[in-house]
C-alpha cells in the first residue's frame, strides 16, 4: 500500500503556487511609484524683495528668490523694514532672507554699531510677490 500523504502535500504546494502567480501581478501594481509631483511656486525676484525690504543685493546673489535660497545684503532704507515690522536698526545692517516656503519669507536683519541689534522676523509673500507682516 502507498501512503496517501505525498500527493495532498503536493497539492497544497502547487495551489499555493498558483496562488502566488496570480496575485504577483496585482501586489506589483500596487507598489509602483506615484508620479513625480512637481511643486508650482511662483517666481519671485532677489531685486524685487530687496527694494520691498530697503536693501542693497551683495555681489553675486540670484535672480530668483526660489524656496531655500537666501538673499543678503546691507540696509539702506530702515523705514521700510519699520513697516513690516522690523524696527529699532540703522543703514548699514546687514539683511539676510531666507525663502523657507512659498509664501514665506524669514528675514533677519543684524547690526554692531551703535549698539549690537539683531532683530528677526517672518514675512508672507502674496501671490503678487508683495511681502506682508503675518
Amino acid at each position: 500500500m502507498t501512503p496517501l500523504r505525498p500527493f495532498p502535500r503536493r497539492f497544497r504546494l502547487t495551489a499555493v503556487c498558483i496562488g502566488v502567480l496570480i496575485a504577483a501581478p496585482r501586489l506589483a501594481a500596487g507598489q509602483t511609484p506615484a508620479p513625480e509631483v512637481t511643486q508650482q511656486s511662483m517666481t519671485l525676484q532677489m531685486r524685487t524683495v530687496a527694494q520691498q525690504l530697503g536693501t542693497k543685493l551683495s555681489a553675486g546673489q540670484r535672480d530668483e528668490l526660489t524656496v531655500g535660497v537666501t538673499l543678503n545684503g546691507t540696509l539702506q532704507e530702515p523705514e521700510k523694514l519699520g513697516k513690516l515690522g522690523i524696527a529699532g536698526v540703522h543703514k548699514g545692517a546687514r539683511v539676510t532672507a531666507i525663502r523657507v516656503a512659498p509664501q514665506k519669507l524669514v528675514v533677519e536683519v543684524d547690526e554692531l554699531d551703535p549698539v549690537p541689534v539683531n532683530r528677526k522676523a517672518t514675512l508672507r509673500v502674496d501671490d503678487q510677490g508683495r511681502l506682508s507682516a503675518p
